[in-house]
């Protein structure tokens, strides 16, 4: 079960939370982030430099904004609270917060519609787990979208691909049409927890993490579903993304980013062994990325931590 931990805990790990619950106290972590953009060839440009309460760097589809969470204490003695900002690419000092009002203590998990207008964020308070639409200039009140956890994916016709809860301890991804509300369950193993799901480009597949061998590995199914599952890693595999063409999917795993050259056809999807890319120290997450992918594929958005 993914755990929140108290702002020290997460300022060390920049992990995923979802109850609250005291834990031992952390080591130290990090004093800030970097934020930076880096190619495939490990390339990295630093843009500029966050609190260490940051999660969930998302990019807009035009790629000149960026959303994201911060840790911010809202009461002396209580867990902090979570809220969401936007920031453009080149200018993260002139970040500004969301102009929401919500009983909820925690925002987080922001997403971008396709067209860069709205953002969907999970607001969770009073054990409940909510997701609202906001403007993403924040002007206007956010409206209730589903009961859900954390959202993975707006896609073009209006499909929404979010986190559901399946019984105590189990997650599973599910699809809500926007327009018609209609709601499918789009992969659910019983047992285990499946997660940061993302859709093929041509919308024909969808990639995810799941637990169900033991430890997490990397997974396609064909959408709409057919019972085919394939499995991509043997060796351990989360967070998978697809390349803008659908030819490649990257994934993290012990601290490093690999891809996986895809070969594709109507009812498979088939992949050579993981290549290693010269990609480490970034800041990992558990349920959640702590990444993302440019929109032209060019080079990844990622957390470098900066110690004391």
């Amino acid at each position: 079960m993914f755990r929140i931990r108290l702002l020290a805990a997460a300022l060390a790990m920049a992990g995923v939370a979802w109850t609250a619950e005291q834990q031992p106290a952390a080591p130290p972590g990090p004093s800030a982030f970097q934020l930076a953009l880096v190619t495939e060839q490990g390339q990295k440009t630093v843009l500029g430099t966050l609190p260490p309460s940051l999660f969930a760097p998302r990019i807009s589809p035009d790629g000149k904004q960026v959303a994201f969470e911060l840790a911010e204490e809202t009461t002396p003695g209580q867990p902090p609270g979570m809220r969401l900002y936007v920031a453009p690419l080149g200018a993260l000092d002139k970040r500004r917060a969301l102009q929401y009002t919500l009983t909820s203590t925690r925002n987080i998990a922001p997403m971008w519609s396709p067209e860069g207008d709205f953002i969907v964020f999970l607001a969770q308070g009073n054990g409940s787990d909510m997701l609202f639409r906001q403007r993403a200039d924040g002007y206007i009140q956010p409206s209730f979208v589903v009961d859900g956890r954390a959202p993975e994916g707006w896609y073009k016709g209006g499909k929404l691909v979010f986190i559901t809860r399946k019984g105590d301890h189990d997650y599973g991804i599910s699809m809500l049409d926007l327009g018609s509300k209609k709601l499918t369950r789009l992969v659910d193993i019983e047992g285990s927890d499946q997660h940061s799901s993302r859709l093929s480009p041509d919308g024909k597949w969808i990639a995810y993490s799941s637990n169900e061998t033991g430890r997490q590995e990397v997974w396609v199914e064909p959408l709409p579903q057919t019972g085919k599952r394939i499995q991509l890693t043997k060796e351990g595999g989360r967070h998978p993304m697809w390349s803008p063409d659908g030819t490649k999917i990257y994934f993290d795993q012990g601290g490093r980013m690999y891809r996986l050259d895809l070969t594709t056809t109507a009812d498979s999807v088939q992949a050579g062994a993981p290549s290693p890319l010269p990609i480490t120290g970034f800041q990992q997450g558990d349920l959640r990325r702590q990444f993302d992918l440019m929109p032209d594929g060019k080079a990844f958005l990622m957390l470098f931590p900066v110690q004391p």
